[in-house]
């Protein structure tokens, strides 16, 4: 049955449908619910109802059309499930999956028409709920109400199996996507390793500098000296050096440039 306001008389994210004669709608109730984003509101359920009823109808008119066309008979809604219709036309859509969006992921959307059709279930079980179109089953004797509700389970069971097959597919490619971004590629590995090594030689190669630079700097600060050049002319033969690399050395050192011997040379 189409979306008629089943929202506004049975509260999509805490009523309870009655577990006679159909004790599976509750369960039905609890996986939809389970698919839905976080912080869903009522009304994003309304508006995501109200989208694929417009989606469904759309199917059916496009399948009309098509059969009008070949000369055959025209289909109706209830030739086929909502579920079946609706997959005729919803994946030529972009959804988005945010909790705000009024048309967010596939998966979402099947779980809404799920609980849609245990509403029209509960309404089939305990008609004096319902309202619109459902009022006419209070007329209707009581095994052929709860005939309507079984139609009606076996609907929102086969919403809600869908929609749990696209919220794993859903998950999943949001993880592949995941691992893609962090997961190095062997071009990556092999660049981080050549960065490492070269690294590590410029490490090795500049070992005997620092500690040169380092003693330089000792030996300058043991005894006052008239001059940075005389200082450098001095402790130039003792740290087997250029008297103006010393010069630098120490120039840098006044500075406040002086450099901190690496604590793991090796790694």
């Amino acid at each position: 049955m189409s979306y008629y306001r089943q929202f506004d008389h049975f509260h999509p994210l805490k009523g309870t449908p009655a577990a006679i004669p159909i004790p599976a709608l509750r369960d039905i109730v609890r996986r939809a619910r389970k698919v839905l984003v976080q912080g869903t509101s009522v009304k994003q359920v309304i508006a995501i109802a109200e989208t694929i009823n417009w989606i469904i109808d759309g199917a059916v008119a496009v399948a009309s059309s098509i059969a009008e066309d070949n000369d055959e008979a025209l289909p109706h809604r209830r030739d086929r499930s909502d579920t079946q219709w609706l997959q005729e036309r919803i994946f030529l859509y972009d959804v988005d999956p945010r909790p705000k969006s009024d048309l967010p992921g596939y998966h979402q959307c099947f779980a809404v028409l799920a609980l849609w059709k245990v509403a029209d279930a509960h309404f089939c079980i305990e008609p004096e709920f319902g309202r619109g179109a459902h009022g006419a089953l209070a007329g209707l004797p009581v095994p052929e109400q709860w005939a309507a509700a079984a139609n009606y389970g076996i609907e929102a069971m086969e919403a809600v199996c869908f929609a749990e097959t696209l919220h794993t597919q859903f998950h999943g490619e949001r993880l592949s996507k995941i691992f893609e971004l962090q997961t190095p590629s062997t071009e990556d590995i092999v660049r981080e390793k050549i960065s490492l090594r070269a690294k590590q030689a410029a490490i090795k190669k500049h070992t005997g500098n620092h500690a040169a630079r380092a003693r330089v700097v000792e030996l300058y600060r043991m005894r006052d000296y008239p001059s940075v050049e005389a200082a450098a002319q001095a402790i130039a033969p003792m740290v087997f050096k250029a008297p103006r690399t010393v010069s630098k050395w120490l120039y840098d050192e006044r500075k406040g440039r002086t450099p901190k011997l690496p604590s793991n040379t090796g790694k």
